[in-house]
């Protein structure tokens, strides 16, 4: 498993990984707010890039198995249909990879994320998330959606959630053991904005939504229908 403590990687070409780091630092920065889509279309273009050059794409952050399990969270939070294929057609595992490497933040919830995701599927089924029957696996992510659920319900009562004096963020996952499923909900909140900005922003997901933009695509935020429309797609919208 990768650790969210290791250097982030470093991009050859220094003006290109210095935007592809403004970009990464920006993501946590707005935490739920919308990515630019000239932002998001740059780091398409670093994977598409790869792609041509060395016929495939190498992992900056993942292992094999971390990046596999991105791409199923990613095909089932928006899965291929008649008019266009999936988040993980789109390059939502690539794209999220990419910011991660360049962002000790994000490369620690994701990190975390999909460790904290293996070990609570061995608890119920004795597999990895990637092993597991997709009726297996569908079920564990219902179960942080409705968690997720009525994580909000209570805060609309005022009533905390899952506290713990130890657990604070994913850097202690590990470290300590964290309540209940408080670390999947957050991570596949997080899983679910990222694979939904990777689709609506690759040209799968432009074609998909029939967004027009003009010339100046930099001065345009995806508008919010475009991203429910995307969310449509999805059986875990949350």
């Amino acid at each position: 498993m990768s650790s969210a403590n290791e250097p982030l990687v470093q991009i050859e070409d220094p003006s290109r990984r210095d935007a592809l780091r403004s970009i990464a630092l920006a993501v946590t920065l707005v935490a739920g707010g919308q990515m630019k889509l000239e932002a998001a279309q740059h780091v398409h273009a670093r994977a598409r890039d790869e792609k041509k050059k060395t016929g495939s794409y190498a992992p900056k952050l993942f292992n094999d198995h971390e990046f596999k399990t991105l791409g199923r969270l990613a095909e089932l939070i928006i899965p291929a249909d008649t008019v266009s294929g999936s988040a993980r057609d789109a390059g939502a595992p690539e794209f999220i990879d990419l910011l991660a490497s360049q962002n000790e933040d994000l490369a620690a919830v994701f990190t975390g994320g999909l460790s904290w995701l293996d070990a609570e599927m061995r608890t119920r089924y004795s597999v990895s998330f990637v092993g597991a029957t997709a009726e297996q696996q569908t079920a564990m992510l219902d179960s942080l959606v409705e968690a997720e659920q009525t994580k909000r319900a209570r805060a609309a009562l005022g009533q905390t959630y899952e506290a713990s004096e130890h657990y604070r963020d994913f850097r202690s996952y590990g470290t300590y053991g964290a309540p209940g499923l408080g670390p999947g909900v957050a991570f596949f909140g997080w899983m679910r904005k990222m694979a939904v900005d990777a689709f609506y922003t690759s040209e799968i997901g432009i074609k998909d939504v029939d967004f027009r933009g003009n010339a100046t695509l930099s001065e345009f935020e995806v508008p919010k229908a475009a991203i429910d429309h995307a969310l449509k797609h999805s059986p875990f919208a949350g």
